[in-house]
């Protein structure tokens, strides 16, 4: 298992509030989305498994992540538990999502 896993972003404020990569055969999307009660981002990522198998099949449903269910979502991970490199652009630490994912669904 890689120590890190590199991972492609979208939206940023302070942290990447869209986050996309493969992780040992699978592909996940994690999304920090703005709470409007709050008036701020929620301090977690909800995850979800995506149903591709390529970044070539990324790329033809760019908007892939706007018709995500429920059935797609594994739970929520905080974002201080993800493990983002010191940039927090390029990388997660992949012990650290292994063990939630070993965890289960929370």
């Amino acid at each position: 298992m890689a120590d890190r896993i590199p991972f492609t972003y979208g939206e940023f404020y302070d942290v990447p509030r869209m986050i996309r990569f493969p992780f040992e055969g699978q592909w996940y999307f994690l999304r920090s989305e703005f709470d409007e009660e709050e008036d701020g981002y929620t301090d977690f990522y909800d995850v979800y498994r995506l149903p591709f198998h390529s970044d070539e099949e990324v790329g033809a449903n760019p908007r892939y992540w706007a018709n995500l269910g429920d059935d797609a979502r594994l739970g929520r991970i905080p974002v201080a538990e993800i493990g983002l490199d010191e940039t927090r652009r390029e990388s997660i630490d992949g012990r650290a999502f292994k063990q939630w994912l070993l965890a289960g669904k929370r």
